[in-house]
C-alpha cells in the first residue's frame, strides 16, 4: 500500500549527505510520531472531554454568545 512512498522516502534520505539536515529530519519525525493526532485528546479525563463538548454545544446557541462590544465593555466604570 504505502511501500512505494516509503521506498521513495528511503531513496531520498539515502541521497542526503548533510548530517545536520538528517538530524533535524530525524528529530522532526520522532516528534511527529510521539505527538500523533488525537493523543492529547485521548489523555484528557472523560469529564474534561464532556465539558468541552458541552461548551461547544452551548456555543451553537446565539443566546449564549456575547457580541464583541459587550465583551470589551468595561466592567467597572467607577460609578459603583
Amino acid at each position: 500500500m504505502h511501500n512505494s512512498l516509503k521506498s521513495s522516502l528511503n531513496k531520498l534520505i539515502a541521497e542526503i549527505e548533510d548530517e545536520e539536515f538528517l538530524i533535524a529530519l530525524r528529530d522532526f519525525l520522532q516528534f511527529k510520531k510521539a505527538n500523533s493526532p488525537g493523543k492529547l485528546w485521548n489523555e484528557l479525563p472523560k469529564e474534561n472531554q464532556e465539558a468541552i463538548f458541552l461548551a461547544l454545544e452551548e456555543a451553537e446557541n446565539p443566546a449564549n454568545l456575547l457580541s464583541r462590544l459587550a465583551f470589551l465593555k468595561p466592567k467597572n466604570s467607577g460609578k459603583d
